[in-house]
């Protein structure tokens, strides 16, 4: 039986992981919930999940639920923060419990009959979500290489949203390393999420709850695939991926509603699909139109549809590169929500959107880390943590081979090169 391991890392990775299994615990009611995401051991269920920070204040508020029963083993933690430095999370402070957090990692694999994934949330903006992430991420492929993919759920920068003026060294530094070391990126946004959640629902007042809350959601049916479906969910995400560069894909989700909405509570099946496929919808930032690479949706609903997104006019006219329509897969179970102000829905949906014109982001994100680098500003810091200047700008030639990568997969650079090939020949 296969099983994948959870991995939170850095305070935002360990609050989502907080909020997800939570939302586990709920989804236990279900008869097969447990098997691809707990270890049972004498009639008891263990999480198969891995809490990591190099300070202890977060951790210490998952560990006051005692209604999930974590292992001691679940729970690392460091003397002091990172600072919001890549260079601490991975090269000073991150290596002195990097020994201990694989010790860990082996225990709970050696725990299970097969493990085939590790799941990974983050935010790259800080320093241990970033530089202990990145650490933790090579070491893993040294040890596991191909055999155990990693697959992360990870919150990227926003664009008119931030509290950390080197968030762009962090996750340019760290991005270099995704593209090595995973096999598929969901990327998220603060900002985009936020837009999400007031575009659905009128909350008077929204938090990083409702953030974790909506990624646990993600995740939540991504596992949910395998738990209730019995379908591989590693097909869904490789799908995705067409090139091993190119593995960063933009999520949607819906609906969300309150207990108090009824009118958004029962969506039919075309509503449904016209909700989660508008760009505005999105959970991470897209100022161009998508130009999907590869598409793929996931229906979550207690029943059987075997029509569901067969003969929806939207999805036959999505214009997807690699594919006729998006393929579709369904999760039979029950919606759940760790949030009780939020609704349980009949149905919901997620399209995920491997996107060409990502390069767009990648761009203005190396644009924002030129202005800090060209003018040496912090640049110290992390020098002084042991980063070469080299690898600083290895890391921006890498994230701009990226976006060139992306670019090259849009019909404007297509367009482009035959316009060009045409003057040239006359």
């Amino acid at each position: 039986m296969c099983s994948s391991i959870h991995l939170h890392i850095g305070g935002a990775g360990v609050m989502i992981g907080d909020e997800l299994w939570k939302l586990y615990q709920k989804e236990q009611t279900d008869k097969n919930a447990k098997i691809y995401n707990y270890n049972e051991n004498d009639s008891n269920y263990f999480p198969l999940a891995l809490f990591m920070d190099l300070d202890d204040r977060m951790v210490n508020e998952v560990k006051k639920n005692k209604q999930i029963n974590y292992k001691s083993t679940s729970f690392i933690t460091g003397k002091e923060d990172s600072a919001n430095n890549y260079c601490r999370g991975h090269y000073t402070i991150g290596k002195e419990i990097m020994d201990k957090c694989l010790d860990y990692v082996r225990k709970q694999v050696e725990s299970v009959d097969k493990i085939d994934q590790f799941i990974i949330t983050s935010a790259l903006s800080g320093g241990t979500g970033s530089g202990f992430s990145s650490l933790l991420l090579e070491r893993l492929s040294v040890d596991y290489g191909v055999k155990v993919e990693k697959n992360a759920f990870l919150i990227y920068p926003s664009q008119e949203m931030s509290n950390n003026t080197v968030d762009a060294f962090n996750a340019v530094l760290a991005t270099h390393m995704t593209i090595e070391h995973c096999d598929c990126v969901v990327m998220l946004d603060n900002q985009s999420m936020y837009k999400s959640i007031d575009s659905q629902i009128g909350l008077d007042y929204v938090d990083y709850t409702h953030l974790n809350n909506l990624v646990s959601q993600l995740i939540s049916s991504y596992t949910g695939l395998r738990r209730f479906s019995k379908i591989d969910n590693k097909k869904l995400l490789s799908e995705l991926c067409p090139y091993p560069r190119i593995h960063y894909v933009i999520p949607s989700y819906g609906p969300l509603a309150s207990i108090n909405d009824q009118i958004n509570q029962e969506l039919n099946e075309k509503q449904l699909i016209s909700l989660i496929t508008k760009p505005a919808q999105r959970l991470f930032q897209s100022e161009i139109n998508p130009e999907h690479i590869c598409a793929s949706i996931v229906h979550r609903s207690k029943h059987n549809n075997q029509f569901f997104g067969q003969s929806d006019l939207t999805l036959q006219t999505m214009r997807i590169k690699h594919q006729n329509i998006p393929n579709v897969y369904q999760c039979l179970s029950q919606n759940y929500t760790s949030i009780s102000e939020l609704a349980q829905l009949k149905q919901t949906g997620i399209l995920l959107s491997n996107d060409a014109n990502l390069f767009n982001y990648f761009d203005k994100l190396g644009k924002k880390y030129d202005k800090i680098y060209s003018k040496r500003a912090f640049v110290h810091w992390f020098v002084g943590e042991g980063c070469e200047s080299g690898e600083m700008s290895e890391c921006r030639e890498d994230l701009a081979a990226l976006s060139k990568d992306y670019e090259d997969m849009t019909d404007g650079a297509i367009h482009s090169c035959e316009v060009f090939d045409e003057d040239d020949i006359e």
